[in-house]
């Protein structure tokens, strides 16, 4: 576990996310009781995929008040928009997918670490970039990852993958 200074200190050394703006994500999280809180006198504390969520958050590049939505979209995300409802649970959702690809990156697997996570921010979807050229589209069940969400610009901010699991690795120690 570690800290939510921890965490928003290493977001801005490794992934270069301003501090100013990941604190505000994190208390509207806080808020939606997505994140931890703590206690008085005492810090909340973060585990792995809680970082990974406020990560995806930040690069939504949302505002305060659609952050909730903008997380709860991705954690809901399915391969290629499609229903998983009776599904078998070994079909990973967004969240998994991409918790499996940065646990990959921190083990040093140098295809993980070379692969870009895609965040969506006009419309809530998520792609998993890997070196030989694949990817893995996750959206709303329902929306067609292949077809444009709406008629004017689409905006999106790609993670390095190798940059996660550096922050991930500092936080939380080395995986062996």
């Amino acid at each position: 576990m570690a800290t939510l200074n921890h965490v928003l200190d290493g977001i801005e050394r490794h992934l270069e996310f301003p501090r100013s703006r990941s604190s505000g994500i994190a208390r509207r999280l806080q808020e939606s009781n997505l994140l931890p809180v703590g206690a008085p006198g005492v810090a909340p504390e973060l585990n792995e995929d809680n970082v990974l969520d406020l990560i995806v958050t930040l690069a939504a590049d949302t505002e305060l008040h659609t952050a909730v939505a903008a997380l709860r979209a991705y954690q809901t995300a399915t391969p290629g928009g499609i229903n998983l409802d009776g599904a078998p649970q070994s079909i990973p959702n967004a969240p998994i997918a991409v918790a499996i690809l940065v646990e990959d990156a921190r083990a040093c697997n140098e295809q993980a670490r070379a692969s870009r996570i895609e965040v969506s921010c006009n419309w809530r979807a998520v792609a998993i970039h890997k070196p030989d050229g694949s990817v893995s589209r996750f959206s709303q069940p329902g929306a067609h990852c292949a077809h444009w969400q709406s008629n004017g610009h689409h905006k999106s901010i790609t993670l390095n993958v190798a940059a996660i699991a550096d922050a991930l690795d500092d936080l939380f120690g080395k995986v062996d």
